[in-house]
């Protein structure tokens, strides 16, 4: 009876937060924060002031200025709520990025399952990362990973590489995970109208390559595996194991710009801008390993939970 009465009210409490969202205008992926309720507000009102349209060959340029190239292996966030002075579409843009990296580049985006209540089908599963990734998705030849919390959906020569093995981790993020390996493979992961202080999924490798090492970033999940239910290509359903975060262990990222300019050299980042959208690159090269060196050191983005009964390397 109790698990019912909690289960009901974890509805109730969904349905209301959707309500919200709508009138907000906030997308149903995203957590009813303050974080989201600035975004939607900040969009809101740099429609008021920026009024200069761009096209698919002028936002290519930029992206050219900020390295990417023919033979690049690129990752994507984006934000497309931001993309309201673009006078292209997804499909232009995605076709005209793969062109820039050619049969020798690789492109990849997040490819997290919308409705994380319901069972993860790598065929069908619509993603909450946005309408670009969305759209990526569905581009003939893409490939996803195998992970109900954090999939990733690539094309190119690393495909295999970066996907095959995600359903095997122990966490989310760890080596065997495409976050991770785009730090061997120098990828640049671009940020594309998320704004300047967005830190990249990638930067949970901290907590994951540190589990086991790390005493405070071990602590951040479950002591036993949970079992993740899936829809593979051919239709059957599987299964895999993998440590969660821990329910009740919230933490929060700093969304501050200090951090990164604190921690990070511009062989690590590139900013632009054009028009509203905001352009921000990492070198995954430097960057993934620059996050897991200072987390050892208890350096993160992280102001809770409290770090004081832990020690780190000095």
């Amino acid at each position: 009876m109790k698990k019912l009465i909690i289960e009901q009210l974890r509805r109730i409490n969904r349905s209301f937060q959707s309500v919200v969202k709508k009138s907000l205008g906030i997308q149903q992926s995203m957590s009813l924060s303050k974080e989201s309720i600035r975004s939607v507000v900040n969009n809101k009102w740099q429609r008021l002031f920026y009024k200069n349209k761009y096209g698919t060959e002028e936002l290519i340029a930029k992206f050219k200025e900020l390295g990417m190239k023919e033979g690049s292996c690129v990752f994507i966030h984006s934000s497309w709520n931001s993309f309201f002075n673009y006078t292209g579409n997804p499909k232009e843009l995605i076709d005209s990025i793969l062109d820039v990296v050619g049969p020798n580049g690789t492109l990849a985006m997040p490819s997290f399952p919308f409705y994380m209540d319901k069972p993860f089908d790598l065929r069908k599963s619509i993603t909450g990362a946005g309408l670009l990734a969305e759209m990526f998705r569905r581009y003939p030849g893409v490939k996803r990973s195998i992970n109900v919390q954090h999939s990733v959906c690539a094309i190119g020569p690393l495909s295999d590489y970066l996907l095959s093995e995600h359903h095997l981790c122990d966490t989310c993020w760890d080596e065997k995970s495409p976050y991770y390996k785009l730090s061997k493979v120098n990828a640049l992961i671009f940020c594309i109208g998320v704004g300047y202080s967005y830190m990249t999924t990638s930067y949970h490798c901290v907590e994951s390559i540190n589990n086991g090492v790390v005493p405070y970033y071990t602590d951040f999940f479950a002591k036993e595996k949970t079992t993740h239910s899936y829809i593979d290509y051919d239709g059957i359903k599987k299964e895999y194991q993998c440590y969660d975060l821990k329910a009740n262990r919230r933490f929060m990222l700093l969304p501050e710009k200090w951090f990164i300019y604190k921690h990070f050299s511009h062989e690590d980042y590139k900013m632009s801008r054009i028009s509203n959208l905001t352009l921000l690159v990492y070198n995954g090269g430097s960057y993934i390993p620059r996050v897991i060196a200072l987390g050892k050191r208890g350096i993160d983005a992280y102001r809770s939970p409290s770090k004081k009964e832990y020690k780190f390397e000095k």
